[in-house]
């Protein structure tokens, strides 16, 4: 059964992926802005990773055909041709400290095209919750894949840490949280990393970095 939700899931990412790159991206413009000023050189290197939204019903679709909990898309660039590489891990830290790194993955990208990144999290049963981390580099799909217990938790929340950031090779970038805590009771989250360690039992930190 399990292995028919994962395959089921990484199917139904490919066809999500498909219906974003064939959807209108009119307002996607005011999700990057690289340049320093409006003045900046037009042939300067600009390397960003963006998060998209799902909130617009352009978008619901893509969330509804993977069918996930929750669907993160991160679009990116590496104009600069050095890059050409991204590593992707998940952090899981208990009671404010690291407890494991999972989902560790690294794959080649290429330079001066726009790829995406996707992270899903879509319930098992009760007591499990899956996630995929994919990479897509024009047609070809990098994934880790893994699950994570749930049943000890009464409240989670979970969101995206960065709406726009410049690439800096080498340097971690943290993209979205999961939190969780014991007790009842409101979860607020905030897009703030060590905040969020200190304020939940149990967090988990999708981050990536760029290589060359």
């Amino acid at each position: 059964m399990k292995l028919k939700v994962l395959l089921a899931c990484l199917f139904a990412l490919a066809f999500a992926a498909g219906i974003w790159n064939d959807a209108p991206k009119k307002h996607l413009s005011k999700l990057v802005n690289t340049s320093t000023s409006s003045n900046a050189n037009p042939g300067e290197k600009a390397n960003a990773i963006s998060y998209v939204p799902t909130t617009d019903d352009e978008y619901a679709s893509i969330q509804s055909a993977a069918g996930t909990d929750s669907l993160f898309i991160y679009k990116f660039q590496t104009d600069d041709e050095s890059m050409t590489q991204i590593d992707c891990w998940l952090e899981h830290y208990v009671n404010g400290s690291l407890k494991e790194t999972v989902a560790s993955m690294g794959t080649r990208i290429r330079p001066k095209r726009e790829n995406k990144l996707y992270w899903s999290l879509t319930s098992v049963n009760d007591k499990e919750q899956m996630w995929i981390v994919s990479v897509r580099d024009g047609g070809s799909f990098s994934s880790s894949k893994g699950s994570i217990a749930k049943e000890a938790f009464t409240s989670s929340t979970w969101g995206s840490m960065i709406g726009s950031q410049k690439i800096v090779p080498e340097e971690p970038i943290t993209l979205s949280a999961i939190v969780r805590k014991k007790e009842q009771g409101s979860t607020t989250f905030k897009p703030d990393p060590d905040e969020l360690i200190k304020s939940y039992d149990e967090v988990y930190l999708l981050k990536c970095r760029f290589k060359a």
